[in-house]
């Protein structure tokens, strides 16, 4: 028995607790009886039960085998076959002869859940004498078998003599029982008769003329063999000994798909060529942390071997009549320890290894990427090895960056051929490198026909455009056009490449949206932005009929910036750009005077109609002050803004299919006429109109009064109106109009405009995105090659984050003003150079200073109490 192995006391009947040791198990070893019975009715009868405990799978192998045999009192010989049962089968199903290395990982396999494999011993080879009958005599009937005794004793000693009894012993009963299976079977000649019954010899027919690898549609059948495909261990497990014979030197076959991940070598094991028995060399080493050398790496012959004094190396060469490359000498026993490092673990394995896991989630950092690696292997690179490895793997996934600017123009043609009515432009600038002109691109926009034709229909004539920075090697700047749905949420129509934002830039980019959209009239449309360089003035050449809007937290940061800091003014140029009518407006700058006159007349010499709900144009129905839903799709094309220049128009253009898809799939299920979002808001407004007494006038005619800055409105029902101006701005009756609908028993939601019904929102989502095909199925456009923009490397990582505003910095959930840049001061002196804990050293160096510059007379020298002050002074100053 192996030291490492123990064998079970027979008193005890518990099997060990192995906790956390997942690399240990039990055998349960059944010996000393005898089979019985065919089919679904063997057994293994009179057997002596012995546990091996504490087996270890990473060291099992025939010769445990052996040794247990040999400890158990048997001789090797050619009748004693062993037997395992696969877990969770019958032994008439489950039974595996163990005759080679194969069944030995199978059973390793095996132990990975199942804590106790059971092995049996076969002494009167029963069962092989079973199975090749079975072969011989298939189709043909069995003759019958007359037994004179059916009392059947048996008497089974341990040791040698146990064989030649339990033999002896299955003869009669075997006899009996095929007796008795004759006579069940002749009661069943009712179904024996059968106008369709094959015929002896119509499997020959049918192998002879029928092609199992065509299929009916014509299609030749190609099935990928993951087995393995060593002839003496699966396909010949039933063969005589003569055949057998024969084949004693057809040898497995390695199946780098299967056995790659972890190789088990044996002598005669083909391999396709020497470099597959290379990586399989390296595979080996990196799994088992063994340090191989090879001795001799040549084209035709490899030798490796171990460190100095372990036993343990292989010899593969190629064979001249097969052209493989075949082992000729394996001695697989190592005496070495295990490493920590190896070279053999490149950053080329650790990407295919995990190119899975990079799929699944491409921002995975290098902290998660090394345990996934530790787990695997029990090694840890160093973090250059991961970061090359991580940096292959998206290269793969997402393909070469340069390379895809020149698949711009088959990207191009796809997406008009599976969308008609999408459009796609690209331009180049012509730049002269050395002799030659090259075409670097310059700009680049593209929509989706599907998104257009539906923010056309169902949505209001509002859009938002802004920036955002491509977070690439090549850097560059995305344009976004985005609407807003029915709901209130983001509807995005188009965008745009371009090096840099300026004016030239947004003049091509809203030029080319107003041609895509068939724009003629720009009067009815309201553009919302921030104040880009040169939007502004972009916007007023290309849209100058249109009303255009600012976002007011940009326009709060430059009130910062100009010196009016704190939580009053904030408030009160807040109040001021909600106020929906002139006096609310009055009013708020009235209060911002009080606050400071500076601030009061910073505000003035903005336009009104830029950022005041009260000059707003109601045409639009949209009372928006802020340009969130454009950082809302920055959000949401985040990941993509990381990809390359082909990856990004495709991961954008499938996170819209589904979205159309969702989108449509939610409009089914809402109830009543308005969108939720809508709802919410009536909702609201429906409290608020607790607080507003109504006087009816007639015809519709509401006088309403309300607690705001003591100011009464007058609502118009039928005219859908009230003078506080809300309702006209968003479509949505404001709680004035609601307290006016209760007073007439009318419900708000036949009063909210029809852009915000469901019906509105299904014609925005009415229609849909078609997939793209695969970039194989591309139609080659040959166009001008494309080269990506020409950039200036910036030494340091690369920012992705943009830099924040101290109130928008976030700690624990709240905001996070930092002391940056503010001027600290002395609590004693009031100075900003010092603090209260420097103050002593401060005065001290002040005095030191002070008495350097003084320059003493000559006559002062000589009086002895003014050079005894004079030093006084200097040294406690220097204390």
């Amino acid at each position: 028995m192996r030291p490492d192995t123990q064998l079970r006391p027979f008193d005890q009947k518990e099997a060990p607790d192995y906790g956390g040791a997942d690399h240990l198990f039990t055998v349960e070893m059944e010996h000393n009886g005898f089979f019985c019975g065919i089919g679904k009715r063997l057994q293994y009868a009179s057997p002596t039960v012995s546990y091996i405990d504490y087996c270890n799978k990473d060291t099992w192998s025939l010769l445990w085998i052996e040794d247990i045999l040999k400890q158990l009192g048997y001789a090797i010989d050619e009748k004693l076959h062993v037997y395992w049962c696969l877990p969770g089968k019958d032994i008439s199903e489950g039974l595996v002869l163990i005759k080679s290395d194969a069944d030995i990982v199978q059973m390793i396999k095996a132990a990975d859940n199942h804590k106790t494999l059971c092995l049996m011993i076969d002494h009167s080879d029963f069962l092989k004498k079973l199975r090749e009958d079975a072969i011989v005599n298939r189709g043909q009937q069995v003759p019958p078998v007359t037994c004179q005794n059916k009392n059947i004793t048996r008497d089974v000693s341990a040791g040698e003599g146990a064989s030649k009894s339990v033999e002896d012993d299955f003869v009669n009963f075997y006899k009996d029982f095929c007796q008795e299976e004759e006579s069940e079977d002749s009661d069943d000649s009712d179904f024996v008769d059968s106008d369709f019954e094959v015929e002896e010899g119509d499997d020959d027919l049918f192998r002879d003329n029928v092609d199992t690898e065509v299929n009916d549609n014509n299609e030749a059948v190609q099935v990928q063999d993951l087995e393995d495909d060593d002839a003496l261990e699966d396909a010949d497990l039933n063969l005589r000994r003569e055949r057998q014979e024969k084949l004693k030197y057809k040898f497995g076959t390695f199946n780098p798909q299967v056995d790659m991940d972890n190789p088990i070598f044996k002598v005669g094991m083909e391999f396709s060529d020497v470099n597959e028995f290379r990586a399989a060399l390296n595979s080996y080493s990196v799994r088992n942390r063994k340090k191989i050398n090879k001795t001799r790496n040549e084209k035709i012959r490899v030798n490796a071997c171990c460190e100095e004094g372990c036993p343990w190396m292989i010899k593969a060469s190629k064979n001249s009549m097969t052209g493989a490359f075949v082992v000729k000498g394996y001695e697989g026993k190592h005496t070495c320890e295990s490493v920590w490092k190896l070279k053999t673990l490149t950053a080329p394995s650790l990407t295919q290894k995990f190119l899975d896991e990079f799929r699944d989630n491409m921002k995975m950092d290098l902290q998660t990427f090394a345990n996934k690696v530790q787990r695997e292997y029990n090694m840890c690179p160093d973090r250059w090895k991961l970061g090359r490895a991580r940096k292959d793997a998206l290269t793969i996934i997402h393909g070469d960056e340069a390379a895809q600017f020149n698949q711009l123009w088959d990207y191009g043609q796809e997406l008009r051929r599976s969308n008609p009515g999408s459009k796609f432009f690209l331009t180049c600038n012509k730049v002269k490198v050395g002799d030659k002109t090259e075409d670097y691109l310059a700009t680049l926009y593209w929509s989706y026909d599907a998104l257009k034709r539906g923010f056309l229909r169902g949505c209001r004539p509002l859009i938002c455009v802004d920036g955002c920075h491509i977070k690439t090697r090549y850097k560059g700047q995305l344009l976004t056009a985005v609407g807003i749905d029915p709901n209130d949420c983001i509807y995005p129509i188009a965008f745009g490449l371009v090096e840099v934002e300026c004016p030239s830039s947004w003049e091509w980019f809203l030029t080319t949206l107003r041609d895509d959209l068939n724009i003629t009239n720009t009067s009815p449309w309201t553009i919302i932005s921030d104040k880009q360089k040169g939007l502004i003035k972009a916007v007023t050449k290309v849209f100058p009929d249109a009303e255009h809007r600012f976002c007011v937290r940009h326009l709060y940061q430059n009130f910062q910036k100009a010196g009016h800091k704190g939580e009053v003014l904030k408030n009160n140029l807040w109040a001021i750009a909600r106020s929906t009518c002139v006096p609310k407006w009055q009013h708020n700058m009235d209060k911002m005077k009080a606050a400071s006159q500076q601030a009061y007349e910073w505000v003035e010499e903005l336009v009104p109609n830029t950022w005041i709900k009260a000059f707003f144009s109601d045409f639009s129905k949209c009372d928006m002050l802020l340009n969130n839903h454009f950082e809302v799709f920055n959000s949401y094309i985040l990941q993509a803004r990381e990809m390359v220049i082909l990856s990004m128009p495709e991961t954008i253009f499938y996170k819209l299919m589904l979205r159309v898809e969702s989108k449509q799939a939610e409009a089914e299920k809402w109830p009543g006429t308005i969108c939720p979002k809508i709802k919410k808001k009536l909702d609201k407004f429906n409290e608020w109109s607790a607080a507003c007494m109504v006087k009816c006038a007639g015809n519709g005619l509401y006088h309403v009064e309300s607690n705001e800055i003591e100011i009464s409105y007058v609502v118009d029902l039928p005219g859908r109106c009230c003078d506080c101006k809300r309702w006209q701005l968003s479509g949505i009756p404001c709680h004035h109009a609601i307290a006016c609908c209760r007073s007439s028993m009318t419900a708000p939601e036949n009063l909210v405009h029809s852009c915000y019904s469901i019906k509105s929102y299904r014609e925005a989502y009415g229609y849909n995105l078609t997939p793209l095909r695969g970039r194989a199925f591309w139609e080659k456009m040959n166009g001008v090659k494309v080269y990506p923009p020409l950039f200036t490397k910036v030494m340091g990582r690369p920012k992705k984050n943009r830099r924040k505003a101290p109130e928008e910095k976030m700690k624990n959930g709240a905001k996070h003003l930092t002391k940056h840049g503010v001027s600290m001061h002395c609590s004693i002196c009031g100075n900003s150079d010092n603090n209260k804990k420097g103050h002593d050293k401060y005065i001290a160096s002040v005095h030191v200073e002070q008495d350097e510059t003084m320059q003493p007379e000559d006559e002062f020298f000589d009086d002895p109490s003014y050079i005894q002050v004079f030093f006084t002074l200097q040294f406690n100053a220097t204390k």
